[in-house]
């Protein structure tokens, strides 16, 4: 039987999409931990447990390159999935597929523990995750201590100059509204300067609004890690023997608030003294990932003055050499339509110019050539001398 040429080169694509690698961009390791975001580690360990040995992670500093703005994101040949619930629908489709080589590690459980799983993840996400991006971000000290440091170590000038600061204001309007924003102590004191016993009230006042603002945080905090706490009550995983992606996801909150380094570790210590039980189920998901062959690491892109004129993403996303007809087609496509617009507008830029006349007025004419040019008198209505007069001045 004749198969037409159109349906050859359809399944010759195919073939050769599946020898695509899948490559994970996500913030750069830190702490002995895969990266130092929640949602770029959790993508880690459940590519881990899910795709084992079938990707490659590029650590990455700049959150532009992503399509949504935010790490982490999955790329396959011209393919981009952003977002963690993304890229994990994703791999779920992908392991319907017996050649993929994926697994979906939540297959196992019921359609009520699936609804209950969704529940908890956006618990996770919010109430655990605002405990996590107040020790990063909301807690000053912590902020200058810790996170900027780090985050200017791993980004190229001048992006380290800023992002740090804009990434902390982006996260500010979550935090206040969960009351988990900490002002610094220079801008709670008020200071007066009519007279020292007004300061000294003022000090005392400062010092209560800081003790009471930490407070509430650890309230807030005792609150969220005992519920999560009380779900792992007597469990090694929270659905079975084997972890899931919720695992997975609260695993990677729990690791970002024990191990990090913080100056300000009240928080951390109250997870590891008061709530151990979340610690060690942190420790039994890292355990099932470390069973996993390890991953490729992608060479990270060099720095250089052309960094900084072409796009952050040019190089790092450079498209895989074409081996069937349509990427060759449509990569040349690209690249005339390329030259196309640089042409034309080098063509309007050149034609532009010649439009345009540089007029000089002189300042001072030598009185020469005032006698050579011919004498004009203006009359009353604005023509020269001879000029037919009009019908309003007959």
């Amino acid at each position: 039987m004749h198969v037409p040429d159109k349906t050859n080169a359809r399944v010759r694509h195919i073939e050769d999409m599946s020898e695509v690698p899948y490559t994970l961009y996500v913030w750069p390791s830190k702490w002995g931990l895969q990266s130092l975001d929640p949602a770029c580690l959790a993508a880690v360990m459940y590519l881990q447990l899910a795709m084992p040995g079938k990707f490659r992670v590029a650590e990455c500093s700049d959150p532009d390159m992503s399509p949504n703005g935010h790490l982490p994101f999955l790329t396959h040949g011209h393919v981009a999935i952003a977002s963690l619930p993304a890229i994990i629908s994703f791999v779920v489709s992908l392991s319907k597929s017996r050649t993929s080589g994926a697994t979906n590690i939540d297959g196992s459980l019921s359609t009520s523990q699936k609804a209950q799983r969704t529940a908890w993840w956006s618990h996770v996400e919010a109430d655990f995750g605002d405990l996590v991006l107040h020790m990063f971000y909301g807690a000053d000290s912590n902020f200058w201590g810790l996170t900027r440091p780090v985050l200017a170590d791993v980004m190229p000038v001048p992006q380290r100059y800023y992002v740090p600061g804009r990434i902390r204001e982006a996260y500010r309007p979550r935090l206040e509204a969960s009351g988990l924003w900490s002002l610094p102590q220079v801008e709670q004191e008020k200071k007066s300067p009519f007279a020292k016993e007004e300061k000294k009230r003022e000090d005392h006042k400062g010092v209560f609004v800081r003790v009471f603002e930490r407070e509430k945080i650890m309230e807030k905090a005792r609150v969220t890690l005992g519920i999560h706490a009380r779900l792992l009550e007597g469990k090694q995983f929270l659905y079975g023997e084997r972890p899931t992606s919720l695992d997975v996801y609260l695993a990677a909150h729990t690791v970002l608030l024990s191990n990090p380094p913080f100056p300000d570790s009240v928080m951390q210590a109250l997870l590891l003294d008061s709530y151990p039980s979340l610690a060690d189920h942190a420790r039994r998901v890292q355990a099932e990932v470390a069973r996993t062959p390890p991953y490729e690491l992608v060479p990270p892109r060099k720095q250089s003055i052309s960094s900084l004129i072409w796009p952050a993403g040019f190089s790092s996303l450079r498209e895989p050499k074409p081996v069937n007809p349509d990427d060759i087609r449509f990569r040349r496509m690209r690249w005339a339509w390329i030259a196309f617009t640089l042409g034309a507008a080098a063509y309007h830029i050149v034609q532009f110019s010649k439009l345009i006349v540089i007029v000089r007025e002189p300042e001072d004419v030598p009185e020469e050539l005032l006698e050579d040019l011919p004498e004009l008198a203006v009359v009353e209505d604005g023509g020269p001398e001879g000029s037919v007069p009009s019908d309003n001045h007959a």
